[in-house]
């Protein structure tokens, strides 16, 4: 099966710099126009299934491409990006200011201890029991999965066995889109096909 991992339209928050977490925003005017060509890129593509998150951000994405798609919806809590907890809503600065410890601990690869935030070890089993599921459940044809970006670079991270570094090596921007080709078996094998492909935004 193909798999296309699509990270949601430009959200409001995006758009002003700010981490959102589990935060419910919605798409920008640019995030719609974004969603938009996404979904002219895909409908040649014959997706067979679309999976969400079901934060605003990445539901309203789902939803303009679902449309031009003629395609049902399909929302999994466990496609929701990183809890990041009391940094939710604040700018880079913000963060820098009332959290001073955070950026030295994220750099360094230790726990956050910060109220509500998701861990590495959590997180990265989540994205890897989430995409799994869907995995298991289509043994052939293209299926869509509209999430964030956090959840995309774990999946590439775990299944490229890339080393954990901060900062990464790759930027997942976006309505790009990520696809693997995935070959099932008794130990499935995932080929990476595209990385944050955003050439369908070329012009925007």
């Amino acid at each position: 099966m193909r798999l296309l991992l699509i990270r949601h339209g430009e959200s409001v928050a995006n758009a002003e710099g700010r981490l959102q977490g589990h935060l419910d925003i919605p798409l920008s005017d640019r995030g719609r126009r974004q969603a938009e060509l996404l979904a002219d890129r895909l409908a040649p593509l014959g997706v067979q299934a679309l999976y969400t998150s079901p934060l605003l951000r990445a539901k309203g994405t789902a939803e303009i491409v679902a449309g031009c798609l003629g395609l049902p919806v399909e929302e999994r809590p466990a496609l929701m990006e990183r809890n990041v907890g009391e940094l939710a809503g604040l700018t880079r600065d913000e963060i820098i200011t009332r959290f001073p410890r955070y950026m030295p601990a994220r750099a360094e690869l230790r726990p956050i201890e910060i109220e509500g935030f998701e861990q590495d070890a959590e997180f990265a089993q989540r994205v890897k029991d989430a995409l799994a599921a869907i995995i298991g459940a289509h043994a052939q044809g293209t299926v869509a999965v509209v999430t964030h970006g956090g959840i995309i670079f774990s999946f590439c991270r775990q299944t490229l066995r890339m080393p954990t570094v901060r900062p990464g090596p790759f930027a997942v921007e976006n309505a790009s889109v990520t696809t693997f080709d995935i070959v099932r078996g008794e130990t499935p094998r995932a080929t990476l096909v595209t990385l944050n492909d955003t050439c369908h935004l070329d012009g925007l």
